[in-house]
């Protein structure tokens, strides 16, 4: 049976201690406690599960434990993995198609794909890593409101302090190991070939050093805080996705020193318009990953004042309906904006998107102003998610809660996995079928198809067995770690 939890403040109190609190662990389930549906969409029934594992369980790690059991934000988890899935298509489809730029921009660009509404199933990479931050806003901070707006304030600085000592291991732990093995494999011969200027060095221990050096670049403030707070691009040597990990850790600390603040705030509309005008400020300074996250932090704000006025529910007036579907419609056709980021995106046709172009603020200090529009879309799309119950609840099937637990490892190896086996497992199809690369045919579509499920399944593989044996360890870790420092300090006193 699945259920759907909710968690009151005095439920977090067991045997009279008041646990830690993980205000990032929002869509998890707190202290194993189940309660009872909350609405007929949250119980649904399912077969029994049987004791051993199946085969698909071992491969994949599909049904992904805990995906049984339904919380009031579980959507948020499926919706990062729909979007780390996105992220998976446009570099995968980069193999088979150059469809990055507009339709009909040229001659050579006529693929159906590159269409609008169509492009944003294969080309919304860049829209995808904005919704990402946004859901990021949302859950660090969604718990942290709730306890302001249940005039439990004083919890919050506690919480806060906690997820900021855990941060950097949760974000950098994952990604340090993956470029590890990245630089072993640079070794043995696979040069990843999808990482930007990469030139590989001359021996072991110089490539080990590179590999120190390339680490200290991704993680120290020194060298990467004023590009990452200004949403700028810095590809790392030996994965080139990894480049919104410091984006990721500075928009999260935005979140927690702004959360410091707020608590000195009791109006909740008074938060909610410093939030909106310091989103909103973000943006006019060119910094769309902190407008993204804020934005985010708005929008739990707003979900849970929907919550006390009673006006969230699992049916809502059809015009209700009606209009942010539009808004969800739209949201979705923006996410396919292609890039501005080449010069020549500027001057070249682009169908379908001449108009978005023109209202393009081109003042704004950004590296590709493309991300306008796709924190824009980001923002609309996640907002409009939550006020739709049967979208939402799409987002609470099994695959989609799938794909939300292994989101964060499928988002760091399937660029790797793709240099690793994926081009040469795409090689071998191509030599087998007798087709050239971009032959266009039906027959070269008909293996893009066979290449991707096989593909996929192996990709999804690495990534649950990344989500166990790497993600899951670094989360423990930390939490570990901090238990150690705290015992360490209480020991002191």
């Amino acid at each position: 049976m699945r259920t759907k939890t909710m968690l009151s403040i005095d439920e977090e109190k067991v045997m009279g201690q008041e646990e830690l609190v993980d205000i990032e662990a929002n869509t998890r389930t707190h202290l194993g406690i189940i309660f009872t549906p909350t609405s007929d969409h949250s119980s649904q029934s399912f077969p029994p599960q049987k004791e051993e594992a199946t085969v698909l369980h071992k491969f994949l790690r599909y049904p992904a434990p805990g995906s049984l059991t339904i919380k009031s934000t579980s959507w948020l988890d499926g919706v990062r993995g729909v979007a780390a899935l996105g992220v998976y298509m446009f570099h995968a489809m980069g193999c088979w198609a150059r469809i990055v730029p507009a339709w009909h921009a040229d001659a050579d660009q006529n693929n159906i794909l590159q269409l609008p509404i169509l492009r944003t199933f294969f080309v919304s990479g860049g829209a995808a890593v904005s919704l990402f931050f946004v859901i990021s806003g949302y859950v660090l901070t969604h718990r942290s409101l709730r306890w302001m707006r249940a005039g439990s304030a004083h919890r919050v600085p506690p919480a806060v302090a906690s997820s900021m000592f855990r941060r950097g291991f949760r974000l950098y732990l994952p990604p340090v190991l993956l470029t590890f093995c990245e630089m072993l494999s640079t070794r043995c011969g696979f040069v990843p070939g999808y990482n930007f200027t990469f030139v590989p060095e001359s021996s072991f221990f110089a490539q080990f050093v590179d590999w120190i050096s390339e680490t200290y670049h991704l993680i120290s403030p020194i060298y990467n805080f004023k590009r990452a707070m200004q949403g700028f691009i810095t590809h790392p040597k030996y994965d080139a996705v990894v480049w919104t990990i410091p984006l990721e850790f500075y928009g999260s600390f935005v979140c927690y020193i702004l959360l410091l603040i707020l608590v000195w705030i009791p109006n909740d509309g008074a938060r909610m318009g410093l939030v909106a005008l310091l989103s909103i400020s973000s943006m006019s300074m060119g910094s769309w990953n902190i407008f993204c996250f804020l934005s985010g932090m708005l929008i739990a704000d707003f979900n849970l004042s929907q919550e006390e006025n009673g006006t969230v529910s699992s049916t809502m007036p059809r015009i209700r309906g009606i209009a942010w579907t539009a808004v969800f419609a739209t949201a979705f056709y923006v996410a396919g904006f292609p890039t501005l980021m080449v010069g020549e995106a500027h001057l070249k046709p682009m169908p379908g998107f001449e108009i978005l172009r023109s209202l393009t603020p081109t003042a704004l200090y950004m590296q590709d102003h493309s991300r306008f529009w796709w924190s824009i879309s980001g923002v609309a799309l996640l907002l409009s998610i939550s006020q739709l119950p049967r979208l939402r609840s799409i987002f609470e099937t099994y695959f989609c809660q799938y794909l939300g637990k292994i989101s964060f490892s499928l988002y760091l190896v399937h660029l790797f996995s793709l240099v690793l086996f994926g081009l040469k497992f795409q090689e071998f199809l191509m030599r087998v079928a007798g087709l050239q690369p971009h032959a266009n045919t039906l027959l070269y579509w008909a293996v893009c198809g066979v290449w991707y499920f096989v593909f996929t399944l192996l990709v999804f593989a690495v990534a649950g067995q990344v989500e166990r044996w790497v993600d899951v360890p670094s989360v423990r870790f930390a939490k570990w770690l901090e238990a150690k420092c705290l015992s360490m300090c209480r020991d002191k006193q």
